[in-house]
């Protein structure tokens, strides 16, 4: 068989990969369409090959299919396997490991898409730290199209034959009706399950695969037996213009596309992305059958050629580049930090392309021995990655700073004549808020009920929550308190912050209407003390610390709208409501604190690696804090020894997900983060 072979569609895979790596720097908003080029084209090339050797004396071999393939693809993904996992037994920075284990065993296995979708269903999945893997998943939706499309291939060639049917027009039939089937259920599966699930199904982006296997069929310059050019009549003069300067047109679309992709936008949900890829198919098909067009010669030079023929080494090396290798590690920024980036991106994909991939290709796996290399080295890879992703031992608590048991000023709670606390008779709390707060509940609960005069009888606490996000409220709200009755509610949350920002005199009007319904008479409840949301830290998934910065700036103004909003909501209803400072416990100075220093001179890491949630220590002083404001008001009994220290320090929200909470160190001296 003689692979059939355009020289600018290497162009075309460069130009891919170049909008992918830009996309994933931070330059170009639209460039992860680049993936959406490699899917078009992968599926015209790979049915292009299958093709080919159908039409030559001897059927389609799928064994000698599959090994070219896995030759082809395995080595390189093997290598970053071995990389990723030495870095991770290295300590390395920006990685926690334990988190690393399932992402890396579905690499190895060509599902990462179905294990992001998988973990993408949890809440705290978008808090984890960088995962050098997270691109491949477009590797296992080409991966499970190569296994699977060639039996489809191979069945609908011998059926045609039993038939005495057309078979390619079988195959080209095939690809369609799939594609549209697989396009349609993507638009579906966007509004119905989420964007994230309609971008990373294999059943929803299959269809651009299928359709440049339509194209491959009926588009491609015709082939003879045994692979060999077919000498083509001359096309008319209208089809012969619509090859030669359609894939310009086909070009300017996907410019388009991938200038205002952003986002994604709605619209690439509902025809706009099958719009680019049909512009894509018109490039790739145009200037293979017109390899002498001016698209064609501008992709067929030689600077293309070399990076696209790289092209599959410089996507699997990109992303860990850039996630590893960030300014705070490097001490660079703005073009040396680029240029760092890309020189160590071509360099590793040159070493894989050159000293491991190509020539791993070019062996010769005759012999049994030879052959005995590939298990073992799945085998070892997988024992280093298990080996490599140990969950580490978690943070735990101390005792915490001595309490001062004093009313902030301004501070001012009271409960109804004659109603004193007691171990008999406890103040009865409801713990309200977001997944900070449901983190910090365990510490504040421990904290308050080591006073033996004081009960959390209702804790609702969870990811997401927020006046303007629970479509529940204030049915729920009212529903707890005739549950639980509760006589105080301590909360604090982050997701109205969009609103805050916005429209703050709107969101402080719903803020004291809530307060005013909360505390409506009759209803049990006294007093309800909101706590400034805990300072949160720059979260480390931006590819450069400029736009981790700019990103920093945006979520602290929001945590500070919310703020003032609670601080002008609770003026409304003095005695009966109230506003608790954090600030000073979390961001000392201006200065954000990942590790707090305990009395015994100690650091514990009170934040979990993604700055934002708390670890037990952390906690822990939050609610000693609030048990010390409210102490003096409400005559609370002391505290008892050890609390800090009861089983709650191992809930296993405090390893969600897994390593969240690592026992690690500052490097010292640490003074923490300057608030920008």
């Amino acid at each position: 068989m003689i692979k059939p072979y355009w020289p600018a569609l290497d162009g075309v895979r460069a130009v891919a990969v170049s909008a992918v790596v830009a996309y994933h720097l931070g330059y170009l908003p639209g460039g992860w369409l680049g993936v959406d080029i490699f899917f078009v084209l992968s599926g015209f090339l790979i049915t292009s090959l299958l093709l080919s050797e159908a039409a030559g004396p001897q059927r389609i071999g799928l064994g000698a299919f599959w090994s070219r393939r896995a030759r082809r693809l395995l080595p390189a993904v093997l290598g970053l396997l071995a990389a990723v996992a030495l870095y991770c037994l290295a300590g390395g920075p920006e990685v926690v490991a334990a988190q690393l284990r399932g992402p890396a065993l579905a690499t190895l296995l060509y599902s990462a898409n179905w294990q992001q979708i998988a973990v993408g269903h949890s809440y705290f999945a978008q808090f984890a730290a960088p995962d050098p893997l997270l691109h491949t998943w477009s590797l296992a939706i080409e991966e499970q199209y190569y296994l699977v499309w060639p039996l489809v291939v191979a069945g609908a060639l011998g059926l045609a034959r039993r038939r005495n049917w057309s078979a390619p027009r079988l195959v080209g039939w095939t690809a369609v009706t799939a594609g549209l089937t697989s396009a349609a259920w993507m638009g579906v599966a966007a509004h119905v399950y989420g964007f994230n699930r309609a971008y990373l199904g294999t059943d929803t982006r299959a269809w651009e695969l299928l359709f440049g296997a339509a194209a491959a069929v009926w588009l491609r310059p015709g082939l003879a037996a045994g692979g060999r050019r077919r000498p083509r009549p001359a096309p008319a003069r209208p089809a012969g213009r619509l090859w030669r300067f359609g894939p310009v047109a086909g070009a300017g679309i996907v410019a388009a596309g991938i200038s205002v992709a952003g986002g994604p936008p709605g619209w690439i949900w509902d025809g706009g992305l099958v719009v680019i890829s049909l512009a894509v198919l018109l490039v790739v098909v145009g200037v293979a059958r017109v390899p002498d067009g001016p698209l064609a010669r501008l992709l067929g030079a030689s600077p293309l050629r070399w990076l696209g023929r790289i092209s599959y080494s410089v996507y699997i090396w990109h992303w860990p580049v850039i996630v590893l290798m960030t300014g705070t590690d490097t001490g660079l920024a703005g073009a040396r930090l680029l240029a760092a980036r890309v020189g160590a991106i071509l360099g590793l994909s040159c070493l894989s392309y050159y000293g491991l991939e190509r020539p791993l290709r070019r062996a010769d796996f005759s012999g049994f021995r030879r052959r005995l290399l590939v298990p073992v080295a799945l085998a070892s890879t997988t024992v280093a990655l298990v080996a490599a992703t140990v969950t580490p031992a978690a943070a735990g608590t101390a005792a915490v700073g001595p309490a001062t048991r004093v009313a902030p000023a301004g501070l001012d709670l009271s409960l109804p004549p004659g109603r004193v606390p007691s171990a008999a008779d406890p103040l009865r709390v409801w713990i309200l808020g977001d997944s900070v707060m449901n983190d910090s509940s365990p510490g504040l609960t421990a904290a308050l009920q080591a006073t033996g005069e004081v009960q959390v009888v209702a804790n609702s606490s969870f990811g997401g929550w927020g006046l303007t996000t629970d479509k529940l409220w204030p049915g729920d709200g009212r529903q707890i308190i005739r549950q639980a009755r509760p006589e105080l509610i301590i909360g604090t949350w982050s997701w109205d912050n969009p609103m805050a920002q916005a429209d703050p005199t709107g969101y402080a009007a719903l803020l004291k209407s809530t307060l005013a319904g909360l505390l409506s008479p009759g209803d049990g409840v006294s007093d309800v003390l909101l706590l400034q949301f805990p300072t949160t830290g720059p979260y480390p998934l931006y590819p450069t610390p400029e736009a981790e910065r700019a990103a920093w700036i945006s979520t602290l103004s929001g945590e500070r709208a919310w703020d003032v909003a609670a601080q002008e909501a609770v003026a409304g209803f003095p005695g009966q409501a109230a506003y608790l400072p954090t600030s000073e416990l979390f961001a000392p100075a201006g200065r954000f604190l990942v590790w707090m220093k305990t009395p015994a001179g100690a650091w514990l890491r009170a934040r979990k690696v993604d700055d934002i949630h708390m670890c037990p220590y952390g906690a822990a002083e939050l609610g000693q804090l609030v048990e010390s404001a409210l102490a003096p008001m409400f005559d609370l009994g002391p505290m008892a020894a050890g609390w800090q220290d009861g089983a709650w320090i191992h809930d296993p929200r405090y390893n969600d997900p897994a390593g969240a909470c690592p026992a690690d160190q500052p490097t010292l001296p640490y003074r923490g983060t300057p608030l920008p």
